[in-house]
């Protein structure tokens, strides 16, 4: 049975803290449905999502698939559970994105009907190194390979409404790069993409993040440079 939501979080989770029954909470509290995906967690971090009652669905993959697997894992089960018109925000489980910030992007998908909307952060000097120069190598290359003109290309705040639901689980991508096949593909298809200006949030240097330089950042290269094969090719 379908029911109705205005808002939805998709939190994709693997070995959380506390911090994701922060989020949760703070989510619910502004009005947000809240669907948690646990993807594939160590044994440890199970108390954490028995916490994790204020949510108001967990699914959970038997082992680790990736963040973009985790995000269309929600997605799905946003699209076959819940009846549209409705805006869908992913939001870390971190700590990281400010409840401030996620209601700024889904305000703006709800305004901005088939856009996808980027929480777009301005990486200073007190960023981590790590996230400044990821996120600006990526931008030039993008920008140079691809037609996909974004600043802040790593944001995994994001918000869309539910015509693009559909698109969203259809595009390929397990882990990190789907998020880049994500821009790429709207991009190819005509659909916007808006970002908004929210403020830039670290905690402990960022060291919650399961981002891993090589193998990741790896990954998310050959999609560009596929990418740029197949452009070049038509």
């Amino acid at each position: 049975m379908q029911t109705n939501a205005s808002k939805i979080a998709v939190i994709p989770a693997y070995n959380p803290d506390s911090k994701l029954l922060e989020v949760i909470d703070s989510l619910k509290l502004h009005g947000f449905t809240v669907i948690v995906v646990n993807d594939g967690s160590d044994p440890g971090f199970s108390k954490v999502f028995e916490s994790a009652s204020e949510a108001d669905m967990i699914l959970t993959h038997k082992r680790n698939l990736g963040k973009g697997s985790a995000l269309k894992t929600g997605f799905d089960y946003v699209r076959r559970n819940f009846t549209p018109p409705y805006v869908v925000a992913t939001v870390d489980a971190d700590g990281q994105h400010e409840t401030g910030n996620i209601l700024t992007v889904a305000r703006a998908a709800k305004s901005n009907p088939g856009t996808l909307i980027i929480g777009s952060r301005r990486l200073g000097s007190d960023a981590p190194i790590r996230s400044r120069s990821g996120n600006f190598i990526t931008r030039k290359v993008l920008h140079a390979l691809t037609p996909v003109k974004v600043y802040d290309t790593q944001s995994g705040l994001r918000a869309f409404d539910s015509s693009l639901i559909d698109l969203m689980c259809e595009i390929p991508g397990e882990r990190y790069e789907y998020e880049t096949r994500v821009m790429i593909e709207l991009t190819r298809r005509g659909v916007p993409i808006k970002e908004v200006r929210i403020m830039a949030v670290y905690i402990g240097d960022n060291s919650s993040s399961h981002f891993r330089t090589w193998y990741d950042a790896q990954r998310i290269y050959r999609v560009i440079f596929r990418s740029a094969g197949k452009r070049v090719n038509k």
